[in-house]
């Protein structure tokens, strides 16, 4: 009964008391919601903003992604604090509790910080750039962007990679395209009974009707060392970092054809027979 006759009295003096606070946090949960949407929206517009003038004035395109990021990353915590102040919180008690839990968190995430310096590094000092071939923890790609934590590459087979920023700032990688003219070493044996200098004048006419070397240096045919059974035969030639998969096919096509068509012995297969 006793709750009955509470409940009662509460619902009488609601419309004097109760009403004006409801009205009154409504108000502030309606205005936050508003300003968080709004707030979204422009810094959606001027993150797009951004890349657009980062691209006119020529910055970095290493660069670009990770100051996006940093900025959209500001604007976001400005909102919340923002959005708070909205709704009545006291902000700087908000920071306070923001910075605490901020350590707390960071104390949890020191992969991600690791990352983040990481990143750091890998725009300070260059080991490779936006758009570059490299080869890291056997992945061979070309990077497409450099992120705050990560970073993407895109492999020859079109596949995307995502590699933490921390591991490869302390990882070798190998910078294909860093000086855009490379050099393909290739091995091709013949037997033992074919003349080495017809085998190399039929090597030399698919490198010559090969479309993918530069003319910048010479290529080498070379005979590098006599086996049992067969004559290897080193070549090198250089070419566009961008062309190595299309080069090795080409060259193995049309040296089996040359070969072919010249009369030259391939290696014939050698079986070993273990006794007990």
């Amino acid at each position: 009964m006793k709750f009955i006759y509470l409940a009662s009295s509460y619902l009488e003096s609601f419309p004097e008391k109760g009403l004006p606070i409801v009205i009154q946090y409504g108000i502030r949960v309606l205005m936050c919601v508003l300003l968080f949407l709004l707030g979204r929206l422009l810094i959606k517009k001027v993150i797009v903003l951004l890349t657009s003038k980062m691209k006119l004035e020529s910055i970095d395109p290493d660069v670009q992604p990770f100051l996006a990021s940093l900025v959209r990353a500001a604007l976001n915590i400005m909102l919340v604090l923002s959005c708070a102040g909205v709704l009545g919180i006291q902000t700087s008690s908000f920071i306070a509790a923001l910075g605490a839990a901020g350590l707390a968190v960071g104390l949890a995430l020191q992969g991600s910080l690791s990352n983040f310096a990481g990143g750091v590094l890998i725009l300070v000092f260059k080991p490779f750039r936006v758009g570059e071939l490299i080869t890291v923890h056997g992945y061979t790609g070309y990077v497409e962007s450099i992120q705050i934590f990560n970073t993407v590459i895109s492999t020859t087979s079109h596949r995307t990679i995502i590699l933490p920023n921390g591991n490869l700032s302390t990882s070798p990688v190998m910078n294909i395209s860093r000086k855009g003219v490379i050099r393909v070493d290739m091995q091709f044996q013949t037997s033992l009974n074919a003349d080495i200098d017809k085998t190399k004048a039929s090597i030399k006419t698919v490198i010559d009707n090969c479309p993918f070397l530069t003319s910048e240096r010479k290529y080498d045919i070379l005979v590098g060392k006599l086996t049992d059974s067969a004559i290897v035969f080193d070549v090198k030639v250089w070419i566009s970092s961008a062309d190595i998969d299309k080069t090795q096919y080409f060259m193995n096509e049309h040296i089996k054809k040359q070969f072919d068509k010249d009369s030259i012995p391939f290696p014939d297969p050698v079986l070993t027979v273990k006794t007990l």
